[in-house]
């Protein structure tokens, strides 16, 4: 976590003498109700920068706000300022900085313990954070890609919580952003093989023919279309205990990745080195832990509307296996993303499908909330 070292709650005379235009902001009023409208400024602190946004994403836990209020059934509509996968240049630097210009092409790091009038929001037309939350951007980059650099920074830190590396092999449930991110990542860490799973037929199409930048071919090796598990009622076998919905679930989700091992090669294993949960789906939960090799990680990704959810417990401890959660990222995974893409190792430009100008944000959210799109940029000086 960072936080700004010294606080002010006076404006510099540097940033006033700019006389800049309202800092018109993309505000949540209500569920899928969006009001574009001028927000104050955000106070530009002693060791912060000013950044006026130019690409601004649109992520998954945005999505979660803007349908329903919150994540986890946490629902709050209170003049929510969406956005934070921000991408933008430096227009005013405070007194204490010096690793910074105006100028400077800089993304957004969110991991802030500020007051969020001090902060300011990013799905505005500025935003202020401390000088080295803000690491810069190559020129070689786009700003559409640096609008996408934060799911990136998920995708390193998706990494390191499930120690990837060299001649694993993986499973992915979930292709939307962060699931084809995650696997790019494996990929440039030379994973042995990806598979992947998927709800969505046109995600699964598109999952298909995601290429590496540095091969040409696709990235993940198998791309699975998977239908929800049927929905047990509860019932009795051979005159034995009462099985749970649950179990019905989970027996159907073992039969299934059974399948699944042996087509895809891995009976030696019985399973993947490392199932990465990017959906928030309880069938996926279930198939990912079926899929697990003993001994091996299952790491939790994905978010959902509610807090709770059915997971066979019994296997995880029969396997062994190592459960782990994810918040967003970490500060050194910004610097990893922007290598990763100033290198070519990692392509973000097929997984931009769509933008749209801050006025339009609206239609943004909806057309991420249809499915029909994977990743959508918002242009915040396009008003």
């Amino acid at each position: 976590m960072a936080q700004y070292n010294q606080l002010t709650d006076t404006q510099p005379a540097h940033v006033m003498d700019l006389n800049l235009p309202p800092n018109t902001s993309c505000v949540l009023v209500n569920k899928r109700c969006i009001s574009i409208e001028p927000i104050p400024l955000p106070i530009l602190q002693p060791d912060g920068v000013l950044v006026r946004v130019i690409a601004n994403g649109i992520c998954g836990s945005d999505m979660h706000v803007y349908l329903s209020g919150g994540i986890g059934g946490r629902a709050s509509y209170n003049q929510i300022v969406m956005g934070h996968e921000a991408a933008g240049e430096v227009i005013a630097v405070g007194s204490c900085v010096t690793t910074h210009k105006p100028g400077d092409r800089v993304a957004g790091i969110y991991v802030i313990v500020v007051p969020q009038e001090l902060m300011g929001p990013s799905q505005g037309t500025f935003f202020a954070l401390p000088a080295d939350m803000a690491p810069h951007i190559p020129d070689l980059v786009s700003w559409e890609e640096a609008g996408s650099i934060q799911p990136l920074a998920i995708g390193i830190q998706i990494a390191k919580r499930a120690d990837l590396g060299a001649h694993q092999t993986i499973a992915i449930f979930g292709c939307g952003p962060i699931g084809l991110i995650t696997a790019a990542v494996a990929h440039a860490y030379s994973a042995a093989k990806i598979i992947a799973f998927e709800i969505n037929p046109s995600r699964v199409a598109f999952a298909r023919k995601y290429c590496s930048p540095t091969t040409g071919k696709p990235i993940i090796d198998h791309v699975f279309h998977i239908d929800p598990i049927p929905t047990g009622d509860g019932q009795k076998h051979d005159g034995s205990e009462e099985q749970t919905p649950g179990d019905v679930k989970w027996e159907i989700a073992k039969k299934r990745m059974t399948a699944i091992i042996h087509e895809c090669g891995f009976a030696a294993e019985q399973g993947v080195d490392r199932v990465i949960e990017a959906s928030g789906n309880e069938d996926a939960m279930m198939h990912g832990v079926a899929l697990c090799k003993k001994g091996g990680i299952f790491l939790q990704v994905g978010l959902g509307h509610i807090q709770t959810h059915t997971f066979p417990m019994l296997a995880v401890t029969n396997k062994e296996l190592d459960i782990r959660g994810i918040t967003r990222y970490t500060a050194s995974c910004f610097p990893s993303a922007i290598d990763l893409l100033s290198r070519g190792v990692v392509d973000l430009k097929p997984l931009i499908t769509s933008q749209f100008p801050l006025s339009r944000a609206k239609e943004a959210f909806e057309a991420v909330a249809s499915g029909k799109e994977m990743k959508v940029i918002i242009k915040n000086q396009e008003i």
